[in-house]
């Protein structure tokens, strides 16, 4: 046990010691302060931003005066009141655009000119003139003004959420649905980051000393049981360390941004500490078991690899298994009840991509989500198994045999102990 952690030790210093993972870790922390940033300053923008001049062009006094008043999103310039004073200003660029009002028995009829300016601005003026109007109807109908608002009074509809089970409706909070959404998302994105980041990593470890005489001096002093699992542990504890740090950031930042008015609106109507205790039930299980599966699977292909060489074409399929597991799981979300989502939601390797999007839309059953953790769980455990006979096998050879004579040679491997075991039976 000691020569174990020896080896997690020495596995665990060099990788975080070296540039790669400081790069690693803080990339997407930059990206995600340049984000943040990027969406502060242009919501700080549209706050400052000075109202859109216009004018407008129209006979009627009546709706001159009801556009003319203050707005905080144009500024009617009232010295301009005819359509070539209008196009004079607009080409010094002194407004943004102006509007031609037409009324004619109670029909209005509107023309706007601008220079791709007044986008957000026109729905506001054409919200303003779609109620005149209404009040112009409503006044050769001779209706009150109470009796016009009732009439354009819209209708309010009380959501209810609920789930089935058991035979009975129980309902729950708009807040536990966006929580399984936004973990679902989560688990796909960040499994497959860190499938991306530490395939290779774990692959390399495994395969380093393999097609070299150092391996020599090592088993002299280890096993190459301890051997395997002392890097692979001394990687899990590389990626816990990367986890818990943007654990730390992540929580420093909010408590000392969560005043900010830019975060409030962000976050409002969310309940912070509602998502995270979301995301510690079903999410966290699917995040964590998925990406020990995928390092497990790197740590297998890279025990077929004979040499460092050989590495980066082993772990090729993972990237290709991850992209299918993520727009499978993206497309369960859509359509959760489809065939394929369904049948890929139990195969354990696409299982902690596509699981999540099918729990969020409610379409499996607790006994579904738990045969999906077990089964995941079972399928990391033998790929541990196979990973160290492979490993095993493969370890004390040195000839450049390549991936397909590292197979032979352990399924050589495990016939002869398959064979041990039927003399030891029959004696």
């Amino acid at each position: 046990m000691d020569k174990f952690w020896v080896i997690t030790k020495e596995v665990y210093k060099k990788n975080v010691k070296s540039i790669g993972f400081l790069i690693m870790v803080l990339a997407p922390v930059l990206v995600a302060v340049v984000g943040i940033a990027v969406g502060y300053f242009i919501s700080e923008d549209q706050k400052n931003a000075e109202p859109a001049p216009i004018a407008i062009i129209s006979e009627s006094s009546t709706i001159q005066e009801m556009l003319s008043q203050e707005n905080e999103m144009y500024d009617v310039q009232g010295d301009i009141v005819t359509e070539n004073a209008a196009e004079e200003a607009l080409l010094d660029e002194s407004i943004d655009g102006y509007l031609i009002i037409n009324e004619n028995a109670g029909v209005i009829k509107a023309e706007a000119v601008h220079t791709d300016s007044l986008t957000n601005v026109l729905p506001v003026l054409n919200e303003q003139l779609s109620n005149y109007q209404t009040l112009l109807r409503a006044g050769e109908l001779n209706l009150s003004q109470e009796q016009v608002m009732s009439l354009s009074e819209p209708v309010m509809i009380e959501e209810s959420i609920v789930n089935i089970e058991d035979g009975n409706l129980n309902e729950e909070e708009n807040t536990d649905t966006f929580v399984q959404e936004f973990g679902a998302y989560f688990v796909s994105i960040a499994i497959f980051g860190f499938i991306m980041s530490y395939a290779s990593i774990i692959a390399e470890e495994v395969a380093s000393e393999k097609g070299t005489r150092i391996m020599e001096i090592i088993l002299s002093s280890a096993t190459a049981t301890n051997h395997f699992f002392g890097k692979l542990a001394g990687v899990m504890l590389v990626l816990m360390t990367q986890i818990a740090f943007y654990i730390v950031i992540g929580g420093a930042a909010y408590f000392i941004a969560k005043d900010m008015s830019f975060l409030q609106e962000l976050t409002a109507g969310i309940d912070i500490w509602s998502v995270i205790q979301g995301l510690m039930g079903y999410t966290i299980v699917f995040f964590i078991t998925g990406v020990l599966m995928y390092i497990i699977l790197a740590a297998f292909l890279g025990s077929l690899a004979s040499k460092m060489e050989d590495v980066n074409k082993a772990v090729t399929p993972i990237v290709f298994l991850a992209l299918i597991g993520f727009y499978v799981g993206m497309f369960a979300f859509a359509a959760p009840e489809n065939i394929v989502p369904v049948i890929f939601s139990y195969i354990p390797i696409f299982t902690p991509f596509v699981m999540p999007f099918r729990i969020a839309s409610e379409t499996v059953d607790t006994l579904g989500i738990w045969l999906s953790i077990f089964g995941t769980i079972a399928f990391t455990a033998l790929l541990t198994y196979l990973s160290l006979i492979f490993y095993r096998a493969n370890v004390l050879i040195y000839s450049d045999g390549g991936i397909i004579k590292s197979m032979k040679r352990s399924w050589g491997v495990l016939k002869s102990n398959r064979n041990a075991k039927k003399m030891n039976v029959n004696e």
